[in-house]
């Protein structure tokens, strides 16, 4: 056999096996393609960007209101290499993730390492252990599912029902979300490009429980709301980006009145 013959169907071999391995691909998320967006409001008619980005503000009770409102969510959309949407992955494959704690507190991990929701250094009342804040339900057909912050409604991804055991405090500046241990790039709206956004949630417990305390964490204590007072007459206050709770760029009596109706709030008080 000629040689250039044998170079040919050596060629065609080494095409033919990656043809047969391009979907093997198929359920593999892809980085570049798949994404996260802020979200609130009604599944069918979402607000998107910053509007959506402003209600995510916690209370580390979890207790409605001002915390966490109009289904405030991220919408997570899984594609492949080839664009198109992977379904049927788990909602526990797909996190909103926390490191439980801090370094100091001897907590690790690729998570969020500023966010406070651990049980061991937050005992009396004692905390929830939270890591995942996992989706609302598996993923579509299009590979779309939510994570609603206060917690999922059964049948209906992307609408909230508060979750008694999902509760944290403080905030993080980059908190990571993953999907099948790939870690997705966040978008502004589902239009922008990746990289357009960065998950955060501010707290209305904004100011303690990074270190080795004891029950200094998860509670809305006079730190805090002296804090965003504070910071309602004085620009330069520390921190002030994080006591801008609504996201405006300002802290303004409406700030203020959001923690006052939290103040004294914990993971147990006023609702278990």
């Amino acid at each position: 056999m000629p040689e250039r013959w044998r170079l040919s169907l050596t060629a065609v071999a080494l095409m033919g096996m990656i043809a047969m391995a391009i979907p093997a691909f198929a359920g593999v998320p892809d980085v570049t393609n798949s994404f996260y967006v802020p979200q609130s409001g009604t599944v069918a008619s979402p607000t998107e960007g910053t509007v959506a980005a402003g209600l995510f503000r916690s209370c580390p009770n979890n207790d409605g209101g001002a915390s966490l409102p109009s289904n405030a969510r991220i919408k997570v959309v899984v594609r492949d290499v080839n664009g198109n949407g992977i379904a049927n992955i788990a909602a526990a494959d797909i996190c909103i993730l926390f490191n439980g704690g801090t370094a100091a507190q001897s907590f690790s991990g690729v998570g969020a390492d500023s966010i406070i929701a651990n049980s061991a250094f937050n005992q009396s009342p004692l905390c929830p252990d939270v890591r995942c804040v996992q989706a609302d339900d598996l993923t579509d057909v299009n590979g779309t599912t939510y994570i609603t912050l206060t917690g999922a409604t059964v049948g209906s991804p992307g609408v909230g029902t508060r979750n008694p055991q999902r509760k944290w405090g403080h905030y993080d500046s980059a908190i990571p979300v993953y999907v099948l241990g790939y870690a997705l790039s966040g978008r502004l709206t589902t239009g922008a490009a990746n990289g357009t956004y960065t998950l955060r949630v501010k707290s209305f417990d904004w100011g303690a429980g990074l270190g080795t305390a004891m029950d200094a964490g998860e509670q809305v204590t006079a730190t805090d709301f002296n804090g965003v007072a504070n910071a309602v007459i004085n620009l330069n206050s520390p921190f002030y980006y994080w006591k801008d709770l609504n996201f405006s760029g300002l802290v303004t009596a409406q700030d203020f009145n959001v923690i006052t109706a939290h103040q004294n709030h914990s993971c147990t008080n006023p609702l278990p």
